[in-house]
């Protein structure tokens, strides 16, 4: 049975608990977060309704205003004697008292803020307060202006405008809305009646009505000039450039709402229409204070759905350490037993498949037929097959730096590679030979480039891998029971890396002309190489030695092999001659440097490992000259050290002893010490002076003789050359010192 790899984990599940309690929790945050968007939604219509019924009635305060307006107009009119100002004759005071009362108690009306009432025919105005004024003095000069540029249409419109009054040296403004109700008689001037309602009076009236003050109302005209801003006072300023106030104004609706950005801030707009006054009423609610309880709520919502989720996690994994421990111990089991039965199937298909490469025996086709198909081997048993041989280069280093165990692993790797890049071309099989050494059997490939491919692989090794192979490819099989003939000729080609190099790819048809070619071995170098290093010319011998094996190339493997032996062999004798002829021994384990050789990949290395065996042989014979050098001079010394009182001690007397001949012998000295035979003995004879005028009481010239010197004088001179005094002084010098 095959356990899902998933189970087999040990905090599975924990796993499923963490997936549940996560999807439990999206579910949470998402349900919050639609009911987020339903309370904003709720809350805007709240907002909505709220305004339209407030600016529906803010509307119909204004429309109002204008009916006030029209009564008031109506009154003046209907008052008789009011009605005598707009006769062209001057009115008389008694009357002008009462007009200027009943126009007084007019005016006095909370939501006006003056009357004015002209007579065109005598161009003067009677106004509220302030009496009869002639038009030049009128201080509010705007109105004497609208009047002269009076146009029919404009009667009782609202006209927005600001009167400019002085108190006390002090400028006074106050915004008004005008209604003027205009009479013209035949060709003369008509007389007027003007009503300035005040703008205070209509924001009472409109903060009366908004006791909720969440935002701000504007008044505008259908131009979008603002005449009127409840919370912010902007009076007259132009508003159409702004986009909301663009879609309130072209909206065919006479009341609606919608979401804009007012000063550039994101708000709730309602708009309200006055069709009497042409005027239009807005109110805008920034959209944060509008979403700020529901943000609150939003968050404690938040806050409680991430503590339920911390507790369901806490919950989910308590829960799931008790399930989990007998779960995980059968599954544990469960999948050791599946591990096993799959490594051992592999194992075996292995085996089978190695011993099949190796053994000698064809065996019976029926029974390996049946193994083929019991170990699923997917290959076509009567097309050709090949063998590429995968071989590990560097394998000494390699298998020094990784335990066995490693460099199996390491193989396996190589197989999966291949594998995996071959099975997108053909079927094949891997199979594990040991060593430094993988194969695949594989039906031949047609239509695809062979090199392009085995390189390929070869990269990929060494990418993922970080070791090179070289790769060798052998003659097609005729079926699949020729792969161990196949296999063979693979492993003979891998054996011409030694010329190829590592990462090399080798055909074995090459090498297989390779092997028919004749080799001659090159014993004439042979011999000139014996004779170079036995008379020391190691640079010649380098030199041959790299000749011979150099001649190897183009020809067989086991030529090469043939050339190391004898070459290997004929230096061996060489040293073994010296050896035995001058007693002296070279300390050269050639067993040791012939195994090395033959675990050597490329012949550049083969050279190498021959050039340092040259290196040790030169060193070792050195040693043997300096230890010649070395006897002859403790004779020569022991000669000296004899016969130095004798006068006619001398380089010839000391030859004939030696039975050597003089002038060799002063040659070798010289070549070797800097020094003359005479420099030696002139040394052992001050050395015995010395002695003499230290411990004894004979005289300078008995002295000078016992030494072997010809006079006092010359031995006076030597002396002082060699110590800087005389031979008296030294003695002196050494009995004070005494």
């Amino acid at each position: 049975m095959k356990v899902p790899s998933r189970m087999l984990e040990s905090r599975y599940f924990s796993s499923l608990f963490v997936y549940l309690s996560t999807l439990m929790a999206v579910v949470v945050l998402a349900v919050t977060f639609i009911l987020y968007l339903q309370f904003v939604k709720i809350e805007q219509r709240k907002i909505y309704t709220f305004s339209e019924e407030s600016l529906s009635q803010i509307s119909s305060a204004a429309d109002s205003v204008l009916e006030n307006a029209k009564m008031a107009i109506a009154q003046i009119l209907l008052d008789k004697d009011m009605s005598k100002i707009f006769y062209p004759a001057a009115t008389d005071p008694v009357d002008m008292k009462n007009i200027t009362d009943r126009l007084n108690l007019i005016a006095s009306m909370p939501f006006l803020h003056s009357v004015y009432l002209y007579n065109g025919k005598l161009d003067v105005y009677y106004i509220s307060n302030y009496g009869l004024q002639k038009k030049s003095n009128v201080d509010d000069q705007e109105i004497v202006d609208i009047i002269k540029d009076f146009k029919p249409d404009m009667n009782l419109k609202p006209i927005t405008r600001t009167i400019k009054r002085q108190s006390n040296f002090v400028g006074i403004e106050y915004n008004v809305y005008t209604f003027i109700y205009y009479e013209a008689t035949g060709s003369e001037e008509g007389s007027a009646i003007v009503l300035n309602v005040s703008d205070s009076w209509m924001k009472k009236v409109i903060e009366g009505m908004d006791k909720n003050r969440n935002g701000s109302i504007i008044m505008m005209d259908s131009q979008g000039v603002m005449f009127s801003s409840i919370y912010k006072d902007r009076m007259l300023s132009t508003l159409s450039d702004q986009e909301f106030v663009q879609d309130i104004l072209h909206s065919k609706e006479k009341s609606g709402h919608f979401i804009g950005k007012v000063d550039g801030v994101k708000s709730l707009i309602t708009f309200a229409s006055s069709d009497s006054l042409d005027w239009k009423f807005v109110r805008y609610t920034p959209y944060e204070v509008v979403v700020k309880d529901v943000n609150a709520m939003r968050t404690r919502t938040l806050v409680i759905c991430l503590l339920l989720i911390v507790v369901g996690f806490a919950l989910s994994y308590l829960s799931s350490k008790r399930l989990n421990r007998p779960m995980a111990a059968m599954l544990k089991r469960v999948g050791i037993q599946d591990q096993a039965l799959r490594e051992n199937s592999y194992k075996l298909k292995q085996d089978f498949l190695r011993q099949w490469m190796l053994s000698d025996g064809q065996g019976s086709q029926p029974i390996l037929m049946k193994q083929l198909e019991h170990f699923e081997i997917s290959l076509d048993t009567h097309s050709p097959i090949v063998i590429l041989l995968l071989k590990i280069d560097h394998f000494k280093e390699f298998s020094l730096q990784y335990s066995f165990k490693d460099r199996g692993l390491f193989r396996f790797g190589v197989m999966n590679i291949a594998s995996e890049i071959l099975s997108s071309y053909i079927s094949c099989e891997a199979v594990d030979l040991g060593d430094d050494h993988v194969v695949f059997m594989m039906n031949e490939i047609r239509g695809v480039d062979v090199d392009k491919l085995v390189q390929d692989i070869q990269q990929a090794i060494k990418k993922h891998l970080k070791i090179s192979v070289t790769a060798a490819v052998s003659r097609p099989g005729l079926d699949i029971w020729d792969c161990r003939q196949c296999y063979a000729d693979a492993l003979e080609a891998s054996q011409f890396r030694v010329f190829y190099g590592w990462g090399s790819l080798i055909h074995a048809e090459l090498t297989a002309e390779r092997n028919c070619r004749t080799f001659r071995y090159p014993i004439q170098q042979e011999e000139q190489l014996t004779d170079a290093l036995m008379s020391g010319r190691m640079e010649e011998v380098k030199r041959l030695c790299s000749v011979i094996l150099e001649s190897t190339d183009g020809y067989a493997y086991k030529d090469l092999q043939l050339t190391v032996f004898r070459l290997f062999f004929a230096i061996n004798m060489v040293v073994d001659t010296l050896e035995k002829a001058s007693g002296y021994g070279f300390s050269i384990n050639f067993g040791e440097v012939f195994a090395q050789l033959s675990e050597l990949e490329r012949l550049s290395d083969i050279q190498n490992q021959f050039l340092e065996l040259f290196q040790r042989i030169e060193e070792k014979l050195g040693e043997r000259k300096n230890t010649r050098y070395d006897e002859l001079m403790r004779r020569i010394r022991g000669i000296i050290e004899l016969q130095y009182m004798k006068d006619d001690l001398s380089i010839d007397s000391i030859a004939d002893i030696l039975n050597m001949s003089s002038v060799y012998l002063g040659r070798l000295i010289k070549k070797y010490t800097s020094k003359t035979i005479n420099d030696y003995i002139i040394e052992v004879r001050i050395e015995k002076s010395m002695e003499l005028l230290a411990a004894s009481n004979k005289t300078i010239t008995e002295i000078s003789k016992d030494a072997g010197f010809a006079s006092m004088s010359y031995f006076g001179r030597v002396f002082k050359k060699v110590h800087g005094i005389t031979p008296n002084e030294y003695r002196q010098k050494m009995r004070e010192t005494s």
